[in-house]
Formats: C-alpha cells, structure tokens, sequence
C-alpha cells in the first residue's frame, strides 16, 4: 500500500488554485504531518481526525487519497470507496503512482461491497445513507455501501424530508428514487376544507300507530337470562373443578393408603407433610361443591325472576306507603 507520505510532497509542490490564504494552507499542511505520522504509526483513527481536519483547512483533492487509505485501514470499505471515486474525479492531476494504486485498491474492495443508485428529482437536495452525506442532488456516480440494511434520506429547507429504506447485497445495485414533496403541500394539506351550506332539517313524518300486522318481536324462554346463563357457566365451571380436587385427593389418599398405612392406622407410616395435603385436597374440594350447590341455587332462582317484569307497588289496603306487593 502507498503510504500517504507521497501526499505531502504533492501538497508541498502543488500550486494554489483553491481559494486559501496562506496561514489556512501551512495549518493544513501541519495537520497533513502529523496524520501521516500516526498513520506510519498504525494510529489510524486519530490520523483519520488530522487529514480530515486538514481538508477542512484547505480542500486539496489530493488529500482525499489520504483520507481514503485511512478509511481502508480501519476496514471502512464503503466510505473508502466513495472516497477514491471522489479523489479520482477531482484529483485528474494526481501522480501516476497514486493513481495506478487507488484503481488497485478499489478493485480488491469491490469484491466486498455493494452499490446504490440514488435517483432524487429535486436539485440540490442533501443526500444521506446511514446518516453521512454523501453528495447533493443529482447524484451523478453510484454509493458504495456494506451489504445489509440502509437507510438513504433527503433533505432540502424547502421540502419535506424522505427516507427509504434498501437492502444491498454484495455485487447488487439497488436503485432507491426519493421524491421530495414542497411544504406548501402540508399546509394545504392541513388547511380546513369549506363548509357546504347544510339544509334546514325537515320535519319528522308524523307517528304512525303500529298494526297488529307488524313483525313479531324475538321470544323464547332461553333469551333474556344473561345473568342466568352466567350462574350456569359458573356452576359448571365450579363444579368440574371440584370434581378435579376430588379426584386428585383421592388418589393421593389411594396412594398414600398403598405406601404408609391404611385409613383404620391413621397413616402411621406417613408423615405429616403428607396427611395434611390429603386433607387440604379434602377441605378445597368440600369448599368447591358448596359452592357448587350455591351456584346452582343461584341458577335456578335467577332462571325463575331474570326476564320478567316486577312491579313494586306499595299499599295497604289500597293506601300507598306501608307495604309493599310484588307481582310478575
């Protein structure tokens, strides 16, 4: 791998066609030392922070090829990828050497990546996979990212972000079209709708008596007895249960019977662990069937007054007040 040394003799030789004054020129080329040092050093992510700091100091193409071979170091292959492009593409003057060696780089890191094709119709539009920008709109070349899941946004100050996701499989273009919509399109969206005149209600039709003729109303002894079904389901539902306790304190007591006494010995072979779980088995399921029967009771009340109209009338002798009647 070309070192980037050969950078700084180039910067060094390099005439000035960017606008730069001369101290931003000299910050950038001691930044552009002390990167070089701690890349030499195998100190790659700090020589990564002084090349970028230097380009920001003064945007010489050629450090861009910098930039690169610090991104391939840390195993950063898309971005070092981009960022060969861009060095190729704005850096047409560079040393042969330093030419011949990024085509070679990039041949050995495509095998590992994958590329996005980025179509976004509004100009000038911030463009963004993961979160880095990556250029404005229209995005000209293809992005190389790692194979896997991205997100790719757009922004602009006078439309309404997009995000879109993409999955890229190494080899693969995948094209992505992010279609920017202007905030005007919010407000309108957003703007009340008017109101269309609304009439003055017309009089509801007269009442009309209904005939002996009309339709039927719904009967039968089984509708109505919500209340009723519900004590039903629970009486069955208690009952089942006690039926499972029984029979789990009967096997117990079967078994127990087999292994350490018999009822007429009280168990003398069993411990009182196991006398006192026969017997909760025996209290729970006694407790069950109670109220089972109570359920059951329930049922049968509620079968006979769910459904029916009550009266509540109080008299006494015809004088309202002191007692009360009730009829079905």
């Amino acid at each position: 791998m070309t070192t980037p040394s050969l950078i700084l003799l180039a910067l060094l030789a390099q005439t000035a066609p960017l606008a730069a004054t001369p101290e931003e020129k000299a910050l950038a080329q001691s930044l552009l030392s002390e990167g070089t040092k701690l890349f030499d050093q195998g100190e790659f992510a700090p020589a990564l922070e002084k090349f970028n700091a230097a380009y920001a100091a003064y945007a010489s193409p050629k450090l861009l090829y910098n930039i690169a071979q610090t991104y391939r170091a840390l195993g950063r292959f898309a971005e070092a990828m981009n960022t060969f492009g861009r060095f190729l593409v704005q850096a047409p003057d560079a040393l042969a050497e330093m030419t011949t060696e990024v085509h070679s780089s990039m041949a050995e890191l495509q095998s590992r990546l994958g590329r996005v094709h980025i179509e976004c119709a509004k100009p000038r539009a911030e463009i963004s996979v993961d979160g880095k920008l990556v250029g404005l709109s229209p995005l000209v070349d293809l992005v190389w990212t790692e194979p896997g899941h991205h997100q790719v946004t757009a922004r602009h100050p006078d439309a309404i972000p997009v995000v879109q996701d993409v999955e890229v499989v190494v080899g693969s273009v995948q094209n992505v079209v992010l279609d920017l919509q202007p905030l005007d399109a919010i407000a309108v969206a957003q703007a009340p709708k008017p109101q269309a005149k609304t009439k003055e209600p017309s009089p509801p039709p007269p009442l009309v008596a209904e005939s002996a003729t009309s339709s039927p109303q719904r009967s039968g002894w089984w509708l109505g007895r919500t209340w009723t079904w519900v004590a039903a389901g629970t009486t069955v539902a208690l009952g089942a249960a006690a039926a499972i306790v029984g029979a789990s304190m009967q096997s117990r007591y079967d078994s127990l019977n087999q292994s350490c006494g018999s009822a007429s010995q009280s168990y003398p072979g069993c411990s009182e662990g196991d006398i006192s779980d026969v017997e909760n088995r025996r209290t729970a399921a006694n407790v069950l069937w109670g109220l089972t029967g109570a359920a059951a009771a329930t049922t049968a009340v509620l079968f006979f007054v769910e459904g029916r109209s009550v009266a509540v009338a109080p008299v006494v002798a015809g004088a309202p007040g002191l007692t009360a009647r009730m009829s079905y």
